[in-house]
């Protein structure tokens, strides 16, 4: 199979739906090869796009935005599209494998990335009991105001995620696009004030099938040791269960170890992994 490589300054819509297509056709029933933030930044042209083509069709997609990219291809797109982002990359590149079965780890590890992080994909249903968790008592909950609430939530997170690679440096532009999305529900975005100070908040998702998703919870600095992160988690899978999700899932590092031993108290369990893996110095 013949490969040619084109790199376009952004991707038009018919270019979009041919990767939507070929990331669907790759994912099958398991983890979809591309982010959904790369999924937003298709059409962006403040990210590398990398084409492979064989005969006219698609085969891989790659993207890279700083030091880190994912891709949609096959081992054998995949080698060339990894050897065009390599080089352009401003220090060693970083590269997303999503899913346990993902075969870019096979690739990877043959050239010599290693495994830097790990984002562990858990579950539990949302049948039966939850355990308790109260919300303190000088602690309020309301659903985020699209317009009103934006500049607040965005500080927030903001403090609630600076050493985060990739949550702390949401930007309006990251926000918008996501209130864009069919999914957005704005009265599944849980607000917690103390007062008048925005201290915490709990977003969640609901796909198209049904299954609901811890999408971000985080807690402002000053109110960390409060157990607000608890209470805020209840409420959404409460939501969650109420709008008739028979199930729900969300993404924790591996190293955040708090965290983890929460989402287990709330009987949540590993499923699968994605895992980022980094090219050796001087590639």
């Amino acid at each position: 199979m013949t490969i040619s490589l084109s790199q376009p300054g952004s991707l038009d819509a018919g270019t979009r739906a041919e990767v939507h297509a070929l990331a669907g056709a790759l994912g099958g029933t398991g983890t979809p090869p591309l982010s959904e933030q790369a999924l937003l930044s298709l059409g962006s042209d403040e990210v590398q796009h990398v084409l492979a083509r064989a005969d006219g069709t698609l085969v891989g997609y790659g993207q890279r935005a700083g030091e880190v990219a994912e891709l949609a291809a096959g081992s054998d797109a995949a080698e060339p599209i990894l050897a065009e982002l390599e080089r352009d990359a401003p220090g060693p590149l970083a590269v997303w494998a999503h899913g346990r079965h993902s075969p870019l780890g096979e690739v990877l590890a043959g050239r010599r990335y290693r495994r830097e992080r790990v984002l562990h994909q858990l579950r539990r249903p949302l049948a039966g009991e939850l355990p308790d968790a109260p919300l303190p008592p000088d602690v309020t909950v309301r659903p985020f105001v699209v317009g009103s609430d934006d500049a607040d939530w965005l500080a927030l997170n903001a403090a609630a995620f600076a050493d985060h690679p990739e949550q702390g440096r949401w930007t309006g532009a990251d926000l918008a696009a996501r209130e864009a999305e069919e999914w957005f529900d704005p009265d599944g975005f849980l607000l917690a004030h103390r007062g008048a100070q925005l201290i915490g908040f709990h977003w969640t998702k609901i796909h198209p099938d049904g299954t609901g998703e811890v999408y971000v919870i985080g807690v402002h600095p000053d109110a960390q040791g409060m157990r607000l992160g608890p209470a805020l988690l209840l409420l959404g899978l409460e939501y969650l269960r109420g709008r008739g999700c028979p199930e729900v899932l969300l993404y924790v590092d591996d190293s955040n170890s708090a965290a983890m031993r929460l989402y287990e108290r709330f009987g949540f369990t590993s499923v699968d992994v994605d895992v980022l893996w980094r090219a050796p110095a001087g590639r």
